[in-house]
């Protein structure tokens, strides 16, 4: 025996498996945007970015920033190890320095959010033992106390790049337990058009329904 599905439901099913698609790639982006709420916080202050591989053996990547808001004077950043770029075209991390430091150094303005997008990219080698961990803290304007976390690290956000080629990120909390960090990832180009697919396809069903 044959069974007839309606056309409408086959729409529906087709729409939800698009959209689907759609929060698979997302979930899987390699860019994240990165944000810090100083509202808390006077005045100026600095921020201290670095992407350090796990040990010698950690696969070779690096981490892309592009997007900056909330950063001060770009004559302040001062950069170590294998970091190139600059404030306006951005900034680029290597991690193929396992015995040093890959560092940027910058001056932030406090009072509003600071911001950033990251992009991951390089070899995966699920055989590698360490893969290589971009991590964001934040200074005071003297240099001298880190500000919005009691972790060890003085991290408040961590973002590890694992040997599979996979991020994970994670959130340090400040000591009266609320996130000054948060991450978001940013879907690809190619994401928006399988959504901007769907949503067209979800308004002609809805115009067929109407008329």
């Amino acid at each position: 025996m044959i069974v007839k599905f309606p056309v409408a439901s086959l729409r529906r099913a087709l729409l939800a498996l698009a959209l689907g698609a759609c929060a698979g790639v997302a979930s899987a982006a390699s860019t994240y945007h990165v944000e810090l709420d100083t509202s808390s916080f006077a005045s100026t202050g600095w921020i201290d970015l670095q992407f350090n591989p796990g040990d010698p053996s950690s696969p070779l990547a690096q981490a892309s920033l592009t997007g900056f808001t909330g950063f001060g004077d770009p004559a302040s950043a001062q950069v170590t190890g294998n970091v190139g770029g600059s404030l306006a075209g951005g900034y680029t991390f290597v991690n193929n320095d396992a015995g040093g430091l890959n560092e940027l150094f910058h001056a932030v303005d406090f009072g509003g959010k600071i911001g950033f997008n990251v992009t991951f990219s390089g070899a995966a080698d699920p055989g590698a033992g360490f893969g290589s961990v971009f991590s964001v803290a934040l200074y005071n304007q003297g240099q001298t106390a880190l500000l919005g976390t009691s972790d060890p690290s003085g991290s408040l956000v961590l973002l590890n790049w694992t040997p599979a080629g996979t991020v994970v990120p994670t959130m340090l909390n400040n000591t009266i337990g609320t996130s000054v960090g948060a991450v978001s990832a940013v879907p690809e180009p190619g994401t928006w058009l399988m959504l901007g697919a769907g949503l067209a396809l979800m308004a002609g069903m809805a115009r067929r329904r109407v008329t």
